[in-house]
């Protein structure tokens, strides 16, 4: 059975980086940072790829973002991806995790979609909320945490990851929606023709009117949400640097964890 595959992408700043608070307080400073696909988005894009090889149909890479996204797009082509949609949303920071999930939802409406694919977190906001949100904007069944995905029939067949390596199998109805867990798969490397091709792929890029909005601005919200300020964690406690011998050091530690109670005798 073939499948209308549509996997959201999200660009991130690079994790490595050094991040500073920008003059207004309310974002980082973004003018000097380099980007990169998001980490778990990589294993949605894998299984929405491995999906299509499997059973046929078509992927859509998808992501709501400024034109720099558009590199992570022709990324996601060479590996596989069929089509790239870019949601001109040109917000750097887009800390409204509602908004950018009602932006998702309403595009996602627009494309034929059995299965929508989304990683589990991102790396920079760790939320864990774009997948379900859209789901229930859509009125899709849901699963998280997914860590293998299989057709049953009509039907989809997941495992989930719970505490205690444990897993839990559901079949969902379709069009539903995915959150791809880390390690579900081993995600490829584009080959360099894949790189070269994707470089001339069009990407289609969606405005608000697309959507059947004024502006971005227009977005309904059942909240009002604003920026207060960002500011980096304060400090807690010491870090102990234990010196001496390699004997020394392991009686200086083996007393320690022995005062803070981690050993009992």
């Amino acid at each position: 059975m073939p499948l209308n595959l549509v996997v959201c992408l999200k660009q991130i700043p690079n994790p490595d980086l050094q991040f500073q608070i920008a003059s207004d307080g309310k974002d980082i400073r973004r003018e000097a940072l380099n980007y990169k696909l998001n980490g778990s988005d990589e294993y949605a894009l894998e299984e929405a790829v491995r999906l299509k090889e499997k059973y046929g149909g078509r992927v859509v890479a998808m992501t709501l973002g400024p034109k720099r996204t558009e590199s992570m797009l022709r990324e996601a082509i060479a590996k596989g991806a069929d089509e790239a949609v870019r949601i001109a949303y040109d917000d750097p920071a887009a800390f409204d995790l509602g908004k950018n999930g009602r932006i998702l939802a309403a595009a996602i409406r627009t494309l034929p979609h059995d299965v929508v694919l989304t990683g589990v977190q991102s790396d920079d906001y760790v939320n864990s909320a774009t997948g379900g949100l859209v789901a229930g904007l859509l009125g899709l069944p849901h699963a998280s945490v997914v860590t293998r995905v299989a057709l049953s029939g009509s039907r989809l067949e997941v495992a989930c990851e719970l505490e205690g390596g444990l897993q839990r199998i559901l079949s969902l109805s379709m069009p539903a929606v995915l959150t791809i867990q880390f390690g579900a798969n081993v995600p490829r490397y584009a080959p360099l023709p894949a790189i070269m091709k994707a470089a001339r792929q069009p990407i289609k890029e969606v405005g608000p009117a697309a959507l059947g909005l004024a502006s971005w601005d227009a977005v309904a919200l059942p909240y009002s949400f604003g920026v207060a300020g960002l500011s980096p964690p304060t400090a807690k406690g010491r870090a102990e640097l234990i010196t001496g011998s390699i004997e020394d050091q392991a009686k200086r530690f083996a007393r320690l964890l022995r005062e803070k109670g981690f050993v009992r005798r």
